[in-house]
């Protein structure tokens, strides 16, 4: 499936880790539900590079991962799928919703996202209505975050 996609068989390989534990937890018959399991933890993503523009917003987010002091294994999993394919609106939209922890470092998680927000509208492209309010949407929210940090 992963060559069909035009995925390295280095990449869909790292991706796997040691493939002895996913088999072990499956029978014959089973090979769907396998394919669904693997489907969700991203194996089959098509990692995307990005123009330079779009890369540096990527890289943005990432950044600010870093400084939320945390993430949920769930949301951290959605969030690394949107980003590697290239989901940045999603990705952004996901990242203003959740919360900084208690170690995280607020003033820099909102400043860096208000900073990959006002890059990520300017990168959209114009035909994405839906696109553009999500992320202006997200754009309010992170700015009201970052004001009430402030205080």
């Amino acid at each position: 499936m992963c060559d069909a996609l035009g995925i390295p068989r280095a990449d869909a390989e790292e991706r796997l880790g040691d493939g002895d534990d996913w088999w072990a937890g499956f029978g014959p018959g089973e090979e769907s539900l396998l394919g669904e399991v693997l489907d969700l933890t991203g194996l089959f993503d098509v990692h995307v590079t990005l123009d330079e523009p779009g890369e540096r917003v990527r890289a943005l987010m990432f950044r600010a991962t870093g400084a939320l002091g945390g993430v949920a294994s769930g949301a951290a999993l959605g969030i690394h799928r949107a980003l590697h394919t290239g989901r940045l609106p999603e990705a952004y939209a996901t990242l203003v919703r959740l919360p900084v922890r208690e170690r995280g470092d607020p003033v820099r998680y909102w400043a860096t996202l208000g900073t990959a927000g006002e890059l990520l509208a300017a990168w959209l492209p114009p035909g994405d209505p839906e696109a553009a309010r999500r992320v202006r949407e997200a754009r309010e929210r992170c700015a009201r975050e970052a004001a009430a940090t402030a205080r």
